[in-house]
């Protein structure tokens, strides 16, 4: 199978991180279905629309039998919205993913590119992290990508569908929504934007790698199949960009020129110390490498807010 010929299926296409890849992949020439619980949004002459649940067997496996690429980045929680509800990762999310494993014996040497979850897959073992370090997750949801990641295994190991799973660190950019607990970057330019204080879990020491969207698109376009390309594979997708909270905030102040104001509370039993885990797999088995350090990224997400902010006042 040629990597250009990839007809690619996208699921969670109505989300920020599906939106964008199902847009890149397009732009790059490949056709695109964007399979989505609500309109995805995008627009493009080579993304054709496939709206509906991985729930409805009929629809997947239309949309499966027309693809040579599946890239799964649909999810329903974040690590605060099961944190509390363990069983909202297997009915939302390890179900779904089931649906369309069970599909492989049907539809043969499909590629499925995987997205993870470098923040919380390794526990408090995230510090320079390479894939073969041990999966040890504080969240449900890290437990939640770590039993995807088996399942997929276990479908490689027993069919021939190939499989990338990609582990990216906190993903933030141009497209991105506030969710609770969960989109940091949206979430601290709303406080620059209404002046109320930022709430903050802990001191604001805790280190999070951030990696700007583009940058997982691309790593998403080079796991596309190739020659060589591994049966199964695993690889970080990192920035090198890594910051604290408070560091992250003196940050965002300096991209959008507002102050922000935090307040400080308890911090929590789920969040890891520190999370930079290591691209340097990636780099050299694909020749991936982060383009848009954090500066550069959080200006073009600030511009993005303010062109949606004049297009709202003009409506």
């Amino acid at each position: 199978m040629k990597t250009d010929d990839a007809r690619v299926l996208v699921l969670g296409a109505n989300g920020f991180v599906g939106a964008a890849i199902a847009s890149g992949l397009a732009a790059n020439g490949h056709q695109v279905y964007a399979y989505g619980r609500a309109d995805t949004g995008v627009r493009h002459p080579r993304v054709e629309l496939v709206q509906g649940s991985i729930e409805d067997s009929s629809l997947l496996r239309e949309a499966i039998a027309r693809a040579t690429h599946i890239v799964h980045a649909a999810s329903l929680t974040t690590p605060g919205t099961s944190a509390r509800d363990p069983a909202l990762e297997i009915i939302g999310n390890l179900l779904p993913l089931a649906r369309v494993l069970e599909c492989a014996n049907d539809f043969p040497e499909r590629r499925l590119i995987y997205l993870s979850s470098g923040g919380t897959v390794y526990g408090d073992a995230s510090d320079g992290a390479d894939e073969n370090a041990p999966l040890r997750p504080r969240s449900y949801y890290g437990a939640g990508k770590v039993a995807a990641e088996a399942l997929i295994h276990a479908c490689t190991a027993t069919t021939d569908w190939s499989a990338s799973v990609l582990r990216p660190s906190n993903l933030y950019g141009p497209g991105q929504s506030m969710a609770r607990g969960f989109a940091i970057v949206p979430t601290l330019f709303a406080r620059a934007l209404d002046g109320a204080p930022f709430h903050v879990w802990g001191d604001g020491s805790a280190v999070r790698d951030y990696c700007y969207i583009d940058d997982i698109v691309e790593a998403v376009r080079v796991s596309l199949p190739a020659a060589g390309a591994a049966h199964y594979s695993i690889y970080n997708v990192s920035s090198g960009c890594s910051a604290s909270v408070v560091v992250l905030a003196a940050a965002c102040e300096r991209a959008c020129g507002r102050p922000i104001r935090m307040e400080f509370g308890p911090a929590r039993g789920v969040d890891v110390q520190y999370v930079a885990p290591s691209h340097a797999a990636l780099a050299a088995g694909l020749g991936w490498q982060p383009r848009i350090d954090l500066a550069e990224g959080l200006a073009r997400t600030w511009r993005w807010i303010e062109s949606t902010r004049s297009g709202s006042a003009n409506r």
